[in-house]
């Protein structure tokens, strides 16, 4: 028991950091070397076949005539085995969750290896054994800033198994993605397969709707993003494009104003809204949705009667406020959270940096006060009921970049949670603090902090690929990138279920329409 418990804690150490269990002065597990490998394969071939049949005699029914030409077309790929490169265009509530997620099901019933992945946390959550593709792939943190990478996979290790194995990879949200990651992933596979075919010989299917945000670059312009989009790399010209164009969301609903909606949805997304001329600002349409005249009501929309509602998984689970910036972003999240019954608890991180030589440029209490996107706060302030974001993998698929939980119970070094939804959804978990470093700063430093955020409110980047009942929109701070607006609004099917902060109902609608040719 002592060594299977030493197994495992180094398998979470590898999965987190990447480094073995002596590296923290504790000793290694007893292990054969191949070890390493099975539990990567054995992730990936755990499925419940019962459970997979019957997602297929549920949903192979279901599918749309356009559904089943890709489907179909798809799996004769599969069985031909002779690798392929296909990009699903799909805009929100056509269908393509659900057809992605037959797709791994039927493969994965077959006894084949079906890679899910995703370019955000939140994306990744919605796909049966989903990741993101950032760690699953162990693409640089700065791919950005090398075109000639290589993912950090090495020939012997699980997930080199895993890919050489796989029938079928599929990328969702890739829009997300640099180019550079994409032809990182094809020379590494390349690699892996010995094979100097496109892949390596792999199926791979990229998804996702160039109508939703680009790759985000430090400190880039809006050139930089356009260059940096999947469509200006060489692979592209090798792609075969399937569309999914019938909004099932809103044939579902039957509901003329989601029609509508609908419409003015992509007329948004296709920058066909036409700019006012002293503004360069778009006037949101008419019963597009319900404008609201500051803060303190775009909470109350969308948290009404929060004080007594918050212990309501269910409730909380389906809402959230979006803005363009994160300062706007942890404004509402605090605001809201003051509105919770009970004490307020505040966790402060240990920041030190990476290069101890460094330490004289850098004083403690400056790196206390560095606020980093995709990093916890140093003063993390939490309360029961509270519901929180996952900022790193700690134990996939379960606990994922992105899922989604709410706070049960607070102790000093760890935190009790239930995952608010997906898969394991309504499960208990225990999160710890860990060590982090974040990928894109220019300093290099090094917190000691349980990895979450609150999650009332998130940036539009955050939310892409996650749907909705509820959402209000802080456009006090207009949109600042390629399609934010579209996304942000696409989080819901009907204009009674958005709210929008927005003065005059006038707004920054950015769209590089290069990119969608």
């Amino acid at each position: 028991m002592y060594n299977e418990a030493l197994v495992l804690i180094e398998d979470l150490c590898v999965l987190i950091s990447n480094l073995p269990l002596n590296h923290y002065g504790m000793p290694s597990p007893n292990r054969p070397a191949t070890d390493l490998v099975n539990t990567d394969l054995q992730r990936e071939n755990q499925y419940d076949h019962g459970s997979l049949a019957t997602i297929i005699m549920n949903s192979e029914p279901l599918l749309t005539a356009e559904q089943k030409i890709i489907y179909d077309r798809i799996m004769l790929a599969v069985a031909a085995e002779q690798g392929g490169f296909f990009f699903l265009d799909a805009p929100g509530g056509t269908g393509k969750t659900f057809l992605i997620s037959l797709i791994l099901a039927k493969i994965r019933s077959q006894q084949k290896i079906a890679l899910a992945v995703a370019s955000s946390g939140i994306a990744a959550t919605l796909l049966d054994g989903g990741r993101t593709a950032h760690s699953t792939f162990k693409l640089p943190l700065d791919v950005h800033n090398k075109p000639d990478a290589m993912c950090n996979i090495k020939k012997n290790s699980g997930i080199a198994a895993v890919l050489r194995k796989s029938s079928i990879i599929i990328w969702d949200e890739c829009t997300m993605a640099h180019k550079y990651s994409l032809e990182a992933l094809n020379r590494t596979m390349q690699d892996l397969n010995s094979n100097n075919k496109l892949f390596g010989g792999a199926i791979l299917l990229l998804s996702g709707d160039f109508r939703q945000t680009l790759p985000v670059i430090p400190r880039s312009t809006f050139a930089d993003e356009i260059n940096a989009c999947l469509k200006q790399s060489f692979l592209w010209r090798s792609v075969e494009t399937l569309r999914l164009t019938i909004n099932m969301r809103v044939q579902l609903q039957n509901d003329p104003s989601a029609q509508i909606f609908s419409e003015q949805l992509l007329d948004i997304g296709n920058g066909k809204i036409e700019l006012q001329p002293n503004t360069q600002c778009i006037k949101l349409p008419d019963n597009f949705c319900t404008v609201v005249q500051d803060k303190n009501e775009l909470i109350q929309s969308i948290f009404p009667d929060i004080q007594n509602n918050y212990l309501n998984h269910e409730w909380l689970s389906q809402r959230a406020i979006l803005a363009a910036k994160n300062v706007d972003v942890d404004e509402i999240k605090f605001k809201i959270q003051q509105l919770l019954k009970g004490d307020l608890m505040s966790f402060k991180s240990i920041d030190t940096v990476v290069d101890e030589n460094e330490s004289v440029n850098f004083p403690i209490e400056f790196l206390n006060s560095l606020d980093i996107p995709g990093m916890p706060p140093h003063n993390l302030r939490l309360k029961i009921g509270s519901p929180i974001i996952l900022l790193r993998n700690l134990n996939p698929p379960q606990l994922c970049n992105g899922t989604r939980l709410v706070i049960k119970k607070i102790t000093g070094n760890i935190l009790e949670a239930t995952i608010l939804a997906g898969k394991f959804k309504g499960k208990v978990v225990l999160l710890p603090r860990i060590p982090m470093i974040p990928s894109d700063s220019t300093i290099p430093f090094k917190r000691l902090q349980f990895p979450i955020r609150l999650a009332f409110a998130m940036s539009i980047n955050k939310s892409q690929g996650q749907t909705m009942s509820i959402c209000g929109l802080d456009l006090e701070n207009p949109c600042f990138s390629h399609r934010q607006l579209y996304v942000a609004c696409s989080r819901v099917g009907k204009p009674s279920n958005l709210f929008v902060l927005a003065k005059d109902r006038l707004t920054k609608n950015i769209v590089h329409r290069l990119v969608l040719h």
